[in-house]
């Protein structure tokens, strides 16, 4: 039993080792790597005779995401002139450890050059940021002198986003005035009560709390953890005022949830010193579609408390 399991095995050794079969080979130096170097040069300082040199006369290019017709080099040049006036820091770099590659297809007698890039600028127009992977593939003419066609995959949302920002698109409503404002209004009163029972209702099990000053980026408190930092407030101070400045805002958002922005004066007193402050609070609210206070983000600076 054991002399047939080591025949079987040596079998499926050969037979693996048998079905390999090289198709060409992969350079890291390579004339074909210098001109897909020379393309993307060109391509960033909009040199459209530098372009038009290095491509054949039957030249088309397609993206990850096209369906139908292939871009024409029109299409391309076009666009080169347009990014190369409009993106400020335009460039197109290698990757990280990331280099590009030249592959020699031994089956169809090709060769393409593989780049896996960095694409970075802004839109001197609309300060859109201009950030993503961009790797592309250029199949070169048969005698290696020329780019016959050549493929890119990026970032597409990101590049929706920057057309976009040419336009005026609404976003949703504005209200000055909704059930979600009176919602916060009853619970800054709450606070001005000093009633922690009511305030703690008027959130839920899972609300988050943010407090922009004091907390890391995407550090939120839990319901317990911002109550813990109420009672320690509320050791040393009392709120004797809390006054609405200008008037809250519900942002309507397209989609789902709504945000509340308010702006208060609270004023406190140190209750050792006897001392009293006004400080500037900003508040932002955001609210599921079943109405809960599912986050809350607060401004204002602890060193303004009365001393």
């Amino acid at each position: 039993m054991k002399k047939l399991l080591t025949i079987t095995m040596m079998f499926f050794v050969l037979v693996s080792f048998a079905q390999k079969k090289a198709n060409g080979k992969i350079y890291i130096e390579h004339p074909a790597l210098e001109i897909a170097k020379k393309f993307d040069v060109a391509f960033v300082k909009g040199d459209l005779e530098t372009i038009k040199s290095l491509v054949s006369e039957n030249f088309f290019w397609r993206h990850g995401s096209m369906r139908g017709k292939s871009g024409t080099l029109e299409q391309l040049l076009s666009r080169s002139a347009f990014l190369s006036k409009n993106i400020a820091n335009f460039e197109i770099i290698h990757r990280g450890g990331a280099y590009p590659d030249a592959f020699e297809y031994k089956e169809d007698n090709s060769v393409d050059v593989k780049t896996y890039a960095w694409m970075m600028g802004y839109d001197v127009n609309t300060g859109v940021e201009i950030n993503m992977p961009r790797n592309a593939n250029f199949r070169m003419t048969p005698d290696g002198k020329k780019i016959a066609w050549m493929s890119v995959l990026d970032d597409r949302l990101l590049w929706s986003k920057a057309y976009n920002a040419y336009e005026t698109i609404k976003n949703g409503e504005i209200y000055k005035d909704h059930p979600y404002v009176s919602k916060v209004r009853l619970l800054i009163q709450a606070y001005q009560e000093m009633d922690y029972e009511k305030v703690k209702s008027m959130y839920t099990e899972s609300t988050q709390f943010y407090d922009v000053m004091n907390s890391g980026i995407n550090e939120f408190k839990t319901l317990e953890q911002e109550f813990a930092s109420i009672n320690d407030i509320n050791n040393n101070y009392e709120v004797i005022d809390i006054r609405e400045s200008g008037y809250p805002d519900a942002l309507d958002y397209e989609g789902n949830g709504a945000v509340v922005i308010s702006w208060w004066v609270w004023t406190f007193k140190n209750k050792k010193s006897g001392n009293t402050a006004s400080i500037m609070q900003h508040l932002q609210h955001s609210f599921n579609e079943k109405g809960d206070i599912v986050r809350e983000d607060y401004y204002y600076n602890p060193a303004l408390m009365p001393k």
